[in-house]
């Protein structure tokens, strides 16, 4: 992860050269920490206040991903703003199957949870098999390795997607 930079706004204050050579001292450690600790106002590099209230009123501008005041948020909206980001809720890719050990066929971890209490409300249309979708084929129900926990049932008690309850 890269280091924070200040906006360029900011950076043409020039306030970064002030603290820059306010840092670079000579006075001992026990000096610099007791100025850390009570600070005198006094001290310090003379700040321009009508070049920072330039910068922050005048010059200052809004980050690329930000929308525009009064912008309505919907579901989707991410997607459209092209962020290059190609993630969709349930699937899941090849690196994090790797990591958790699975294969094609074998359920998520957290299926048996979601049998248990129910899909995430976030995404009530979302499909999940061995919950509301049927299962891959060739797989089986159950609580073994690579089951796939308990069968969805019908308010009588019948399996939806074939299985024995």
């Amino acid at each position: 992860k890269p280091p924070f930079k200040l906006p360029k706004f900011i950076v043409d204050t020039g306030i970064c050269d002030m603290r820059d050579a306010a840092s670079t001292s000579d006075q001992s450690q026990k000096q610099q920490n007791r100025a850390r600790v009570a600070p005198k106002m006094s001290a310090g590099a003379d700040v321009d206040y009508r070049t920072l209230h330039d910068a922050f009123f005048k010059h200052q501008n809004k980050p690329d991903s930000m929308t525009e005041f009064g912008d309505l948020y919907y579901e989707g909206k991410e997607f459209e703003t092209g962020s290059g980001l190609k993630i969709q809720p349930g699937v899941l890719s090849t690196r994090l199957r790797d990591a958790l050990g699975m294969t094609e066929t074998s359920p998520t971890p957290w299926l048996i949870n979601m049998q248990r209490y129910g899909p995430p409300p976030s995404y009530p249309n979302l499909t999940i098999p061995g919950l509301n979708a049927p299962i891959p084929a060739g797989s089986s129900y159950g609580y073994h390795h690579g089951g796939w926990g308990k069968p969805p049932v019908d308010p009588f008690g019948r399996p939806l997607y074939g299985g024995n309850p």
